[in-house]
């Protein structure tokens, strides 16, 4: 039992290194790789060679990661169980030690290291990681090939890992060698950032909003929008957390205009359409296609309480 504690330290570090290797190949691009590669950088060809097939290696690294993990639990296990025998102190002490160290030895501290030195730790440690992946291929490829037959739908055959990272990098070798501009090279990564922004952080805020009560006329109602410059305006019942409904300007105009004498004095209620309203949580590239199937140009932003913290329209998610 006295290598049993040296064994699965050995092996947690084990772990927190190809958990740190992993982190570095996922934020590794081929373009960036191979840039280095003609640079004449050491280790930036197997680098290079890593990156064309990562999702394979990325496979990899998770089986031995988890191998590595697994096996410390179970050192540590026995003795935990040699020391206070069988039973629920052990099982305790075991599955709250291994948490703790796993989380911090093997997921936060490695993977920090590894994003912040990705092209360093991803070219000292390619070579041995081609090497593994070719030792290791068939093990890997028939436990992916199991993890796909288990999984509903199409599987991958190099496993589920893929990342943005490889377009970023090739929109800023394309900046640096002047096929793009900057102005073009922020409008394409925002495209990459639209999943990760949710509604609050681009709708119009309940205390900038224009609305009209629901008893007001046209007439009001069209003095208001060429007032403001809106062409869809909210309308509220009791307050501003009671949005009923949204006039539209081209409504406004179609009613007053050309028709009867008093058109102008009916109630917005009349030729206000209803209103779509979504959860400030929302992100945005999920809302904006909503909005698209919808043929919806605005909807109100409600909050955790039920209440309204703002409007949004789709020119406002075009232009973020």
């Amino acid at each position: 039992m006295a290598t049993i504690g040296p064994g699965a330290v050995a092996l947690v570090v084990l772990a927190g290194v190809f958990s740190m290797i992993e982190s570095a190949i996922g934020a590794t691009s081929q373009a960036r790789a191979a840039d280095l590669a003609r640079g004449g950088v050491r280790g930036a060809r197997a680098l290079c060679a890593v990156a064309v097939d990562a999702p394979r290696y990325v496979s990899l690294l998770m089986l031995l990661r988890l191998a590595c993990e697994m096996v410390a639990t179970t050192l540590v296990a026995l003795a935990a169980i040699d020391a206070f025998g069988v039973g629920w102190l052990a099982a305790l002490l075991t599955a709250g030690s291994m948490t703790v160290v796993s989380f911090v030895a093997v997921g936060v501290a490695p993977r920090t290291l590894g994003r912040q030195h990705a092209y360093t730790v991803g070219r000292l440690t390619a070579p041995m990681l081609r090497w593994l992946g070719r030792a290791l291929a068939p093990l890997s490829g028939v436990l992916i090939l199991i993890g796909n037959a288990v999984t509903p739908g199409k599987g991958f055959k190099d496993g589920p890992f893929a990342t943005t990272v490889e377009l970023r990098e090739l929109v800023d070798l394309a900046e640096q060698h002047g096929v793009v501009e900057h102005g073009e090279r922020e409008m394409i990564n925002s495209v990459f950032s639209l999943g990760s922004t949710i509604t609050r952080e681009v709708m119009v805020p309940r205390t900038e909003m224009v609305w009209i009560e629901t008893h007001k006329t046209l007439r009001q109602a069209m003095v208001l929008a060429l007032r403001s410059g809106f062409s869809r305006i909210p309308v509220i019942g009791d307050s501003v957390d009671d949005v009923l409904g949204i006039v539209y300007l081209k409504d406004l105009a179609k009613r007053t205009t050309g028709g009867a004498k008093d058109a102008v004095d009916a109630p917005v209620a009349s030729v206000m359409r209803q209103a779509a309203y979504v959860p400030e949580s929302k992100p945005i590239d999920d809302l904006l296609r909503e909005m698209q199937a919808a043929r919806t140009h605005m909807a109100i932003v409600i909050d955790e309480y039920g209440g309204t913290a703002g409007l949004i329209t789709i020119e406002d998610i075009l232009e973020e």
